[in-house]
């Protein structure tokens, strides 16, 4: 559900409306915001690597999340800033928790640096008060994703710039496996399942979900139904591992520019998300399992559309990759954070120590 002016809560149109130039995004906002949107980029590296989002900003947010919203700032009648916040239900140390997640921030290199402090002044304060509001079913708990050597945007989000503060929870490796050329011509529907056989699967995630933080929910699982491919591995008539390719053709394109081998691909992917191995498999069999899934999921992700498929895991998790990593491709390493106001830091999730860098799971496709 979009959350704009014309469902706000009052306190939440009081904050935007203290800022000049800014106001809470509409349906009206959402080709002018995919165009922004569309002509930027980021840098990692040796990638730069951009987002577009076609003529549908919101698309790609209500399959991310419950609850959505775009904060946009306005220069002579045009957009100059844009910053997005969502929230959905995720598991925190075994109990339901709105966990908010901050994406899409850009403002533009023209704006005066008044109104880019007017900006980010304005997003600082709604992550302030979200615990109050009930918008946002009072979400207290926000992370970001930053692709390590995108520099822009770590200087962008320094604090001297932007008055929030940022705790790293973990490192992640994204890796990106270009299709050969033709193949992305091949456009095989997602895989509908019947309902007999999608309660089966959400069975097998619903027993295997839950046991680490901000981890998915089965309701993540039923909102990327007709959006993804389940990919499953059965050993006695039982699921023992399974993820979804998920594919979004229309919701979110993807371009990348390798300044060496000038490698260059610009299309919508697949994306491998919700890989789970059943708790039932013996510690010295995962490793094998996860192989055999990822190279089935690879394989079957070739007669799906688009041109790449990305698989993002923890640093300091096992790889499922192994012999597969001579697959030709590339990686991108970046950070998760726990984005929060400075007064925070009496909230009780601070004292309680979820913060555990080992207790987070691998970073899913839902928060990218």
């Amino acid at each position: 559900m979009l959350i704009d002016s014309s469902n706000a809560t009052p306190q939440l149109r009081a904050l935007t409306e203290r800022y000049s130039g800014l106001r809470l995004a509409t349906r009206e906002d959402n080709q002018a915001i995919a165009e922004f949107i569309n002509s930027t980029s980021m840098t990692s590296g040796q990638l730069s690597v951009g987002f577009t989002r076609g003529n549908d900003y919101f698309s790609l947010l209500s399959l991310q999340a419950d609850r959505y919203s775009a904060l946009v700032c306005t220069e002579n009648e045009r957009i100059v800033g844009v910053g997005a916040f969502s929230t959905r239900k995720a598991i925190v140390r075994g109990n339901q928790t709105e966990v908010g997640y901050l994406q899409d921030l850009r403002v533009s290199h023209s704006v005066s640096h008044r109104v880019r402090q007017n900006f980010y002044k304005c997003f600082a304060d709604f992550v302030k008060v979200s615990p109050q509001l009930e918008d946002f079913n009072h979400c207290g708990l926000f992370l970001t994703a930053i692709l390590d050597e995108n520099h822009p945007a770590k200087a962008a989000l320094s604090r001297q710039s932007f008055p929030l503060e940022y705790s790293r929870l973990m490192g992640y490796t994204a890796h990106v496996w270009p299709k050969p050329p033709g193949l992305h011509k091949v456009l095989a529907t997602p895989t509908q399942l019947s309902d007999a056989s999608f309660n089966e699967l959400l069975g097998f995630y619903k027993s295997n979900l839950g046991s680490l933080a901000f981890d998915l929910t089965c309701d993540d699982i039923v909102r990327l139904r007709d959006h993804s491919t389940p990919i499953v591995l059965i050993e006695n008539g039982q699921i023992i591992a399974a993820c979804l390719l998920v594919n979004t053709p229309h919701e979110r394109q993807v371009r990348a520019v390798h300044k060496k081998t000038h490698l260059k691909f610009e299309s919508s992917g697949t994306y491998i998300s919700a890989f789970r191995i059943s708790k039932s498999i013996a510690p010295e069999q995962r490793q094998e399992v996860r192989q055999q899934l990822l190279a089935k999921a690879l394989q079957t992700s070739l007669q799906l559309p688009g041109l790449f498929t990305g698989l993002i895991v923890m640093d300091e998790e096992s790889s499922p990759l192994s012999t597969l990593n001579r697959v030709f491709g590339f990686k991108v390493g970046g950070s998760l954070y726990r984005v929060f106001h400075p007064e925070h830091s009496n909230l009780p999730e601070f004292s309680s120590g979820f913060l555990r860098p080992a207790h987070i799971p691998a970073f899913e496709w839902v928060f990218s």
